[in-house]
């Protein structure tokens, strides 16, 4: 993590501004700690990666599915890959969300980065900006560290929730999110968050699977959007997205056979 980056950061539970306890790397932090000293509470940075949640502190879906993804993290890059080449192959199918974007130079959020999938498209644009990454799974972005490492990139990785970004209000010129919005635990909780992190006139873009291919899922052993006797609602979450929000938008992608097999939601903060 960059020292730098410690400006943009909050408490995940009662947002305020945080410090650095016993850091230690060369020019970054590497290892160490923050501080709340409001709700005192403390949060290890391991690697470079600073632990806003303890798995095992988890409920609902998000529990699952971080686990879920933990699993699944040697062989996610390779699953989407695939999954993607009846639809024109990975590069069109992350570009046809990614394009959408406001870049500009700016400060970019991923969230649910996962390995850095799509931050070779990213990165690819002259107008990229500072790129950080938040993901409720630590085996994917230790494998995201990994990789970035190896590209050379400067990308700042956080464990964490969606429902509870660990930012300040205002910090993100865009914010994105590709795949997994149809399990969290909380949806509206995670848009809201989205929407206080961006900063005013900023975009915000949502994609994932249409309820039809959601529904093939529920097949997948560990992956059934089913919790205590409840499907997840796997519905477009337009509805979710308040009323004051300005060019407010749905569309198809992620074409295949003749079929839809995703949505794309977007939206922009109003200045």
């Amino acid at each position: 993590m960059k020292r730098s980056t410690l400006e943009l950061l909050c408490c995940p539970g009662c947002q305020a501004a945080l410090s650095l306890r016993d850091e230690r790397g060369n020019g970054t932090v590497d290892e160490g700690g923050l501080f709340c000293p409001h709700c005192e509470r403390s949060f290890l940075i391991r690697n470079g990666i600073v632990h806003f949640i303890c798995p095992q502190e988890l409920g609902g879906l998000n529990r699952r599915f971080g686990r879920f993804y933990d699993r699944l993290s040697h062989v996610y890059a390779l699953f989407t890959k695939m999954a993607f080449l009846p639809m024109g192959g990975e590069r069109k199918a992350r570009k046809e969300i990614l394009d959408r974007l406001d870049l500009n130079c700016g400060r970019i959020l991923e969230v649910s980065i996962g390995p850095g999938v799509n931050l070779p498209y990213l990165f690819e644009s002259p107008t990229v900006g500072e790129v950080y990454g938040l993901d409720i799974s630590a085996a994917q972005l230790a494998r995201c560290r990994s990789f970035v490492t190896k590209r050379g990139w400067s990308v700042d990785l956080f464990l964490g929730m969606a429902e509870a970004l660990p930012f300040k209000a205002g910090s993100f010129d865009s914010v994105f999110h590709i795949g997994g919005i149809n399990f969290f635990s909380g949806k509206k909780e995670a848009i809201d968050e989205m929407i206080r992190v961006a900063r005013p006139g900023s975009k915000i873009v949502i994609a994932d699977e249409t309820e039809r291919v959601a529904r093939l899922y529920d097949r997948i052993p560990g992956f059934s959007r089913s919790y205590h006797g409840k499907k997840a609602d796997t519905a477009v979450p337009v509805h979710l997205v308040p009323d004051t929000m300005e060019e407010t938008r749905v569309d198809d992608i992620w074409k295949a056979h003749g079929q839809y097999h995703g949505y794309c939601l977007e939206f922009r903060k109003p200045a």
